[in-house]
């Protein structure tokens, strides 16, 4: 239906959905056929940057947030997690992380960041942030003159598979209701993924 409508065909294409899924005959579709795994697995960054995979949800609510810093060689540098005690879309949450990462490596005088997040759309807004002419293009170009701070700073998409750090911060932030800051003693609970990450 959505395709077939002229209106919500040029906001799927300004957006950035190719023609290729606009254009898809999509008769059938079946839930029990298996889906194909995410394989990408979290990249590190490239030597002297840091990069910060950050991640939300929203629940009963509240929006919670988390966020962990890491080296080149996947080493935890830091990282928070947090909420805010009212109701929000998911997309403010997420903006709300972001700029939370951004203050986080100012706070922490690291020039050379790459931020992460497994939320497109915001991704897709920030990197063409001049065409956007709502209230988020507006909170994000005030979001980029922060970035003056940074010797390099790049955001990019990483699929959840690449994420799961940061959300499982997201998920405990949502769990206890509480906001936490670390430094290089994260939390165990992210021991492991924070190890897989390494390694891969």
């Amino acid at each position: 239906m959505l395709k077939d409508c002229l209106m919500a065909r040029k906001v799927l294409e300004f957006g950035g959905l190719d023609n290729k899924l606009l254009d898809g005959n999509y008769l059938r579709c079946d839930p029990l056929l298996p889906r194909k795994p995410e394989k990408r697995a979290w990249k590190k960054p490239h030597q002297g940057t840091i990069k910060i995979n950050f991640d939300a949800s929203v629940q009963d609510k509240k929006a919670f947030y988390g966020l962990v810093a890491r080296d080149v060689d996947g080493f935890v540098l830091g990282g928070r997690t947090g909420y805010v005690n009212k109701e929000v879309h998911i997309k403010w949450a997420e903006l709300q992380a972001m700029e939370d990462s951004i203050n986080f490596a100012r706070s922490n005088n690291w020039k050379n960041v790459d931020l992460e997040s497994d939320c497109a759309s915001l991704v897709n807004r920030f990197n063409r942030r001049q065409e956007d002419l709502i209230m988020v293009g507006h909170q994000l170009r005030e979001i980029k003159k922060q970035l003056h701070f940074f010797s390099q700073f790049n955001f990019c998409w990483a699929p959840h598979s690449c994420n799961k750090a940061a959300d499982a911060l997201c998920t405990w932030a949502r769990t206890k209701n509480c906001c936490m800051v670390f430094n290089v003693d994260y939390p165990s609970y992210i021991h492991a993924i924070v190890l897989n990450d390494a390694i891969n």
